[in-house]
């Protein structure tokens, strides 16, 4: 695994046109960020279509990097996770009340490409969602996790959308409130 210092030479190389530099950053981060694509997408064959084409922009926007944004590594990750996130939207709309996204588990909240774990507060957070309603749950993760907007929720639950907005306002509300203690 490459340094944060190693990255970020790596991604500077790129902004000048460094395939060898390229290829090194590729090969020192398409593992994880493969699979922060997958645990959005769910599908290997979008997951790999997804890396690809943030690789591609990375090639193409290295240059826009600023250490102000982030590591390298979460820069990147922000990128994939994005680019699956539309992917999701536009490829699964077809099948989003079927098999487009799994249940949820509130466990899984530590799997986010930022992750919680470094927090002082995850702990606290996770036991906040856990006392939250399991529909008001899988809303905010829905919502927040998987970048899904309030119609996309709704139609993924069969919910009125009206019901969608009030659980994610409303456990946003209590999350705030139960962090705060």
């Amino acid at each position: 695994m490459s340094t944060p210092e190693q990255l970020g030479r790596q991604l500077q190389q790129v902004a000048l046109g460094d395939r060898e530099a390229f290829k090194q950053l590729y090969l020192a981060t398409s593992d994880k960020l493969f699979s922060v694509s997958l645990h959005i997408l769910r599908r290997n064959d979008w997951a790999e279509e997804a890396l690809q084409d943030a690789f591609i922009k990375v090639w193409h926007s290295a240059s826009d990097y600023s250490t102000q944004r982030g590591s390298v590594m979460s820069w990147l990750i922000s990128m994939v996770r994005y680019r699956s996130i539309d992917m999701l939207r536009n490829k699964g709309n077809q099948t989003l009340g079927s098999d487009a996204l799994p249940d949820i588990p509130a466990s899984e909240a530590d799997h986010l490409d930022i992750k919680l774990s470094a927090s002082e507060n995850s702990e606290q957070l996770k036991k906040c969602l856990d006392e939250l309603q399991p529909s008001t749950r899988q809303s905010i993760q829905l919502a927040f996790i998987y970048g899904l907007s309030h119609h996309e929720v709704s139609a993924y639950l069969s919910e009125a959308l009206g019901t969608v907005k009030s659980w994610i306002r409303r456990g946003l509300d209590s999350l705030k409130g139960c962090l705060q203690r």
